[in-house]
């Protein structure tokens, strides 16, 4: 088989790009949604979805807009930050792992491995996170940028950075079905992944 791991997160806030990984103010991770997936047949194998509970901090009320998560709700039904992330990491192993906008969920599962990773029992060499870092990956994204330039050229509008949203709309003919929140747009990665498989595919044989 040929699996690999669908994700994404929805976090408290952006990265700090100009700070170190581990600066105690980088965002923490909101919500985990991930689907392991056999690419030949596209079964789905398994899948994750978890709510992380504040544990010291909170989610401000601006990206509470954009995922609907807040503190409170959190905190009645999340598991702890570490936890999500270990089980995370458990379900991708070694695999490949796929999202849209990748580095960008990428560097979010590297911070909380820095926040959680106790130096005393782990060398410098097998970091967690460095390990993440050097993991296959593949972002939809950067795959699906092209096609939406293209498009908007054809419509006599600039070419921009393909959005999750913009790339599922171009794709498949309508938008996420619930949007931002993390299995959602886990899943429509997925589906935007296989729509372009398979206009390659068609293209090919035109």
């Amino acid at each position: 088989m040929n699996i690999a791991l669908f994700y994404d997160t929805e976090t408290t806030g952006l990265p700090l790009y100009d700070q170190p990984i581990d600066d105690p103010r980088q965002p923490h991770i909101v919500q985990v949604g991930a689907i392991l997936v056999d690419l030949d047949t596209r079964k789905e194998i398994a899948c994750l979805d978890l709510i992380v509970k504040p544990e010291g901090w909170g989610i401000p009320a601006e990206t509470t807009q954009v995922h609907g998560i807040t503190t409170e709700h959190a905190r009645d039904v999340g598991v702890p930050e570490s936890l999500a992330v270990d089980m995370l990491l458990a379900l991708c192993g070694q695999r490949k792992r796929i999202g849209h906008n990748e580095p960008f969920d990428a560097r979010l599962l590297r911070i909380a491995l820095k926040r959680f990773a106790d130096p005393r029992n782990i060398s410098a060499a097998t970091l967690p996170s460095d390990i993440w870092k050097a993991g296959a990956s593949e972002c939809t994204q950067r795959i699906c940028t092209p096609l939406l330039t293209t498009h908007r050229k054809a419509q006599g509008l600039k070419g921009k950075t393909c959005s999750l949203a913009e790339a599922h709309e171009l794709l498949l003919g309508k938008p996420i079905e619930g949007a931002h929140s993390a299995i959602a747009d886990a899943r429509s990665c997925m589906s935007v992944y296989f729509a372009i498989q398979d206009q390659a595919a068609k293209e090919q044989r035109a």
